[in-house]
């Protein structure tokens, strides 16, 4: 596998990786329910070994993932994105298109397992098929897997919002706090008002190579609905009982594919311990741990990028 370096990165993915999507991406909306369209992209190679399934973060979409799927496609897999709800071309529940709203942290679960279901399994025929999940996608996935145990065959939970971290604010009292001022009508809006799309700011974000922040920022700045930034009042109070849900001793014991899940040393937006939880109780579950890198590991520098995707790729081979 040869990997794109930092040296000369956005041109590479202008004139190799863009293009090379280009050719193999189909796009559709499919709908679970009336009225709710939910945007996907597939990518076909010639003589798949099998197909993944991409479940993204918190305020990201299928578009962000432009490198990871071209490293799927070169190692032979088939894969599928969707944007979640609130997210990127999918439906919406609030008119802020700054603020990722959902009423109920399931109906992702149940978007996914629609999709799943009716497009990627009759396309996938008899190929084993793989969920790869990021953060927010990780909690989906990890809900989906418990639930449904023989919907997919392996899953790499990567920097999965298994428990969030609220800095010394312990959780209970934010999701107090976040109840009382939710009351009256008011849980579609964010904690504080949100009218403006952020300003690039690489120091505080995610990620750990720079010129992979700025080229999809710069995607973002061109297109509005890749411009959400916060969480509603009840998509907070909704992901708190998700996190707790999908690491507790029932629901974890429900698992029957191989897991692995990749943690990030340095990550400040998920809580590290509540994935080691997750493994303890998981039977079949491997454990990656990169030091020193923040929440995004697709998004590190080349050196830790190459060594992440081999072992992805060993774990799915």
């Amino acid at each position: 596998m040869q990997y794109i370096t930092e040296k000369n990165y956005e041109e590479r993915m202008k004139t190799v990786v863009e293009p090379y999507l280009a050719e193999r991406r189909e796009c559709g909306f499919d709908t679970r329910v009336e009225g709710q369209p939910i945007y996907y992209e597939h990518f076909k190679v010639f003589q798949p070994r099998g197909v993944i399934v991409i479940s993204h973060g918190f305020t990201e979409s299928v578009q962000k993932f432009s490198e990871s799927i071209y490293y799927m496609l070169k190692a032979g897999y088939e894969v599928w994105g969707m944007d979640h709800h609130g997210h990127g071309r999918s439906y919406r529940l609030n008119e802020n298109p700054y603020v990722v709203h959902a009423d109920r942290f399931r109906d992702y679960v149940l978007d996914l397992v629609h999709l799943t279901k009716k497009r990627v399994k009759p396309a996938a025929k008899k190929l084993p098929i793989y969920l790869y999940c990021h953060s927010m996608g990780g909690c989906i996935g990890a809900w989906v897997i418990e639930r449904y145990p023989k919907l997919f065959d392996k899953a790499v939970l990567s920097s999965p919002m298994l428990g969030l971290s609220f800095g010394k604010i312990p959780v209970p009292v934010m999701y107090v706090g976040a109840a009382i001022k939710g009351r009256g009508g008011k849980a579609s809006e964010p904690l504080n008002p949100v009218t403006e799309f952020e300003p690039a700011n690489f120091e505080e974000s995610c990620d750990s190579s720079e010129v992979r922040y700025h080229y999809y920022y710069r995607k973002r700045e061109g297109d509005k609905t890749l411009q959400t930034r916060a969480p509603s009042i009840r998509w907070g109070m909704e992901a708190v009982k998700a996190c707790a849900r999908v690491t507790s001793k029932f629901w974890t014991s429900r698992i029957r594919i191989p897991v692995l899940l990749c943690q990030a040393g340095e990550d400040h937006v998920v809580k590290n311990a509540s994935q080691n939880l997750f493994v303890s109780r998981v039977k079949d579950c491997e454990f990656f741990r990169v030091p020193n890198m923040k929440h995004e590991l697709y998004m590190t520098d080349s050196e830790i990028l190459s060594q992440y995707w081999d072992r992805i790729f060993r774990f799915l081979s």
